[in-house]
Protein backbone atom coordinates (compact mmCIF):
# COMPACT_ATOMS: atom_id res chain seq x y z
CA UNK A 1 0.00 0.00 0.00
CA UNK A 2 2.92 2.71 0.31
CA UNK A 3 2.47 5.17 -2.59
CA UNK A 4 4.26 8.64 -3.02
CA UNK A 5 2.16 10.84 -5.26
CA UNK A 6 3.99 13.66 -6.52
CA UNK A 7 2.47 16.78 -8.41
CA UNK A 8 3.41 20.60 -10.07
CA UNK A 9 3.07 22.78 -6.67
CA UNK A 10 0.94 24.78 -9.16
CA UNK A 11 -1.26 22.23 -10.10
CA UNK A 12 -2.86 22.69 -5.86
CA UNK A 13 -3.62 26.18 -4.58
CA UNK A 14 -2.52 24.07 -1.39
CA UNK A 15 -0.55 20.77 -0.60
CA UNK A 16 -4.12 19.89 1.73
CA UNK A 17 -5.94 20.29 -0.96
CA UNK A 18 -3.95 17.57 -3.09
CA UNK A 19 -3.82 15.43 0.22
CA UNK A 20 -7.61 15.27 0.02
CA UNK A 21 -7.92 14.97 -3.40
CA UNK A 22 -5.92 11.98 -3.06
CA UNK A 23 -7.86 10.66 -0.50
CA UNK A 24 -10.69 10.48 -2.22
CA UNK A 25 -10.06 9.67 -5.67
CA UNK A 26 -7.20 6.52 -4.22
CA UNK A 27 -8.56 5.61 -1.46
CA UNK A 28 -12.06 6.57 -1.56
CA UNK A 29 -12.07 8.55 1.53
CA UNK A 30 -14.73 11.06 1.63
CA UNK A 31 -14.92 13.99 4.18
CA UNK A 32 -11.51 13.30 6.13
CA UNK A 33 -10.72 15.69 8.79
CA UNK A 34 -7.01 16.79 9.26
CA UNK A 35 -5.57 17.35 12.49
CA UNK A 36 -2.43 18.64 13.48
CA UNK A 37 -0.11 17.56 16.53
CA UNK A 38 0.71 20.76 18.86
CA UNK A 39 4.58 19.89 16.73
CA UNK A 40 2.61 20.87 13.40
CA UNK A 41 2.52 17.14 11.82
CA UNK A 42 -0.29 16.31 9.85
CA UNK A 43 -2.65 13.29 10.75
CA UNK A 44 -6.21 11.83 9.93
CA UNK A 45 -8.31 11.95 12.88
CA UNK A 46 -11.18 9.90 10.86
CA UNK A 47 -9.13 7.11 9.47
CA UNK A 48 -6.67 5.72 12.02
CA UNK A 49 -4.78 3.57 10.23
CA UNK A 50 -3.97 5.79 7.42
CA UNK A 51 -0.81 7.88 7.55
CA UNK A 52 0.75 10.79 5.04
CA UNK A 53 3.64 12.96 5.18
CA UNK A 54 3.91 15.94 2.39
CA UNK A 55 7.07 17.60 1.39
CA UNK A 56 7.89 19.98 -1.24
CA UNK A 57 11.09 21.55 -2.96
CA UNK A 58 11.09 23.86 -5.84
CA UNK A 59 8.22 23.18 -8.19
CA UNK A 60 7.27 19.76 -6.77
CA UNK A 61 4.86 18.33 -4.37
CA UNK A 62 5.43 15.26 -3.02
CA UNK A 63 3.14 12.98 -0.24
CA UNK A 64 3.60 9.50 0.77
CA UNK A 65 0.65 7.47 2.28
CA UNK A 66 1.23 4.25 4.25
CA UNK A 67 -0.15 2.06 6.63
CA UNK A 68 2.11 3.51 10.19
CA UNK A 69 3.76 6.44 11.03
CA UNK A 70 5.84 8.30 8.12
CA UNK A 71 7.69 10.98 7.38
CA UNK A 72 8.63 11.98 3.65
CA UNK A 73 11.37 14.80 2.63
CA UNK A 74 12.45 15.57 -0.96
CA UNK A 75 15.28 17.98 -2.19
CA UNK A 76 16.07 18.87 -5.47
CA UNK A 77 19.66 17.49 -6.40
CA UNK A 78 20.44 20.75 -8.41
CA UNK A 79 19.82 23.01 -5.17
CA UNK A 80 22.36 25.15 -4.27
CA UNK A 81 23.67 24.38 -0.27
CA UNK A 82 27.06 25.20 1.85
CA UNK A 83 26.81 21.62 3.42
CA UNK A 84 30.00 22.15 5.17
CA UNK A 85 28.95 24.85 7.27
CA UNK A 86 25.29 22.34 8.30
CA UNK A 87 27.97 18.97 8.79
CA UNK A 88 29.86 20.65 11.40
CA UNK A 89 27.01 19.95 13.48
CA UNK A 90 26.74 16.17 12.67
CA UNK A 91 28.35 13.11 14.48
CA UNK A 92 31.87 12.85 13.68
CA UNK A 93 30.80 9.73 12.21
CA UNK A 94 28.35 10.86 10.42
CA UNK A 95 30.49 13.86 8.54
CA UNK A 96 32.71 11.12 7.36
CA UNK A 97 29.88 9.30 5.28
CA UNK A 98 29.62 12.90 3.30
CA UNK A 99 31.69 13.65 0.83
CA UNK A 100 29.75 16.04 -1.82
CA UNK A 101 26.71 17.68 -2.04
CA UNK A 102 24.45 14.40 -3.02
CA UNK A 103 25.81 12.41 0.37
CA UNK A 104 24.72 15.39 2.19
CA UNK A 105 21.08 15.50 0.70
CA UNK A 106 20.79 11.71 1.31
CA UNK A 107 21.25 12.31 4.90
CA UNK A 108 19.88 15.32 5.66
CA UNK A 109 16.25 14.29 3.96
CA UNK A 110 16.81 10.76 6.08
CA UNK A 111 17.33 13.25 9.14
CA UNK A 112 14.68 15.43 8.42
CA UNK A 113 12.23 12.31 7.00
CA UNK A 114 12.50 10.86 10.60
CA UNK A 115 11.78 13.71 12.66
CA UNK A 116 8.36 13.93 10.50
CA UNK A 117 7.76 10.35 11.18
CA UNK A 118 8.89 10.83 14.99
CA UNK A 119 6.15 14.21 15.10
CA UNK A 120 9.30 15.99 16.52
CA UNK A 121 10.74 19.56 15.28
CA UNK A 122 14.11 20.31 13.63
CA UNK A 123 15.18 22.94 15.89
CA UNK A 124 14.83 20.37 18.78
CA UNK A 125 15.30 17.00 17.08
CA UNK A 126 18.31 17.40 14.44
CA UNK A 127 21.17 17.26 16.05
CA UNK A 128 19.99 14.10 18.27
CA UNK A 129 19.86 12.28 15.34
CA UNK A 130 22.41 10.70 13.50
CA UNK A 131 22.53 8.10 10.37
CA UNK A 132 25.90 6.15 10.34
CA UNK A 133 26.70 2.93 7.64
CA UNK A 134 22.78 2.83 7.49
CA UNK A 135 21.55 3.13 11.18
CA UNK A 136 19.45 5.86 12.44
CA UNK A 137 19.59 6.40 15.77
CA UNK A 138 18.42 9.14 18.14
CA UNK A 139 20.47 9.99 21.21
CA UNK A 140 22.53 6.82 20.09
CA UNK A 141 19.13 4.49 20.42
CA UNK A 142 18.82 2.57 17.00
CA UNK A 143 15.24 3.66 16.25
CA UNK A 144 13.16 0.74 14.74
CA UNK A 145 12.38 2.28 11.64
CA UNK A 146 12.77 1.82 7.94
CA UNK A 147 14.61 3.92 6.22
CA UNK A 148 14.19 4.14 2.26
CA UNK A 149 16.36 6.74 0.40
CA UNK A 150 16.12 6.81 -3.70
CA UNK A 151 16.52 9.60 -6.32
CA UNK A 152 13.43 10.26 -8.64
CA UNK A 153 14.22 12.08 -11.62
CA UNK A 154 16.03 15.02 -10.62
CA UNK A 155 15.30 14.22 -6.59
CA UNK A 156 16.57 12.54 -3.41
CA UNK A 157 13.62 11.66 -1.33
CA UNK A 158 14.00 10.01 1.75
CA UNK A 159 11.16 7.88 3.58
CA UNK A 160 11.23 6.72 7.67
CA UNK A 161 8.48 4.67 8.29
CA UNK A 162 7.09 1.66 10.53
CA UNK A 163 6.77 0.32 7.07
CA UNK A 164 9.28 -0.54 4.00
CA UNK A 165 9.44 1.88 1.42
CA UNK A 166 12.05 0.66 -0.66
CA UNK A 167 9.25 -0.33 -3.12
CA UNK A 168 6.90 2.34 -3.17
CA UNK A 169 5.01 3.38 -6.05
CA UNK A 170 5.46 6.60 -7.31
CA UNK A 171 2.08 8.23 -9.09
CA UNK A 172 2.40 11.07 -11.01
CA UNK A 173 -1.35 13.21 -9.81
Amino acid sequence: MEKIFYADKSAFPSSLLAVEKILSTYFGVSNPKISRTENGKPYLENYKKLFFSVSHTKDRLFIAFGNGSIGLDVECLDREVNYLAIIKKFPVEEREEISCKEDFLKHWTIKESAIKCLGGTLAHDLNKLSYVKGILRYEQLELPLHVSVQTFEEYVIAVCSEKDFSNAEFILL
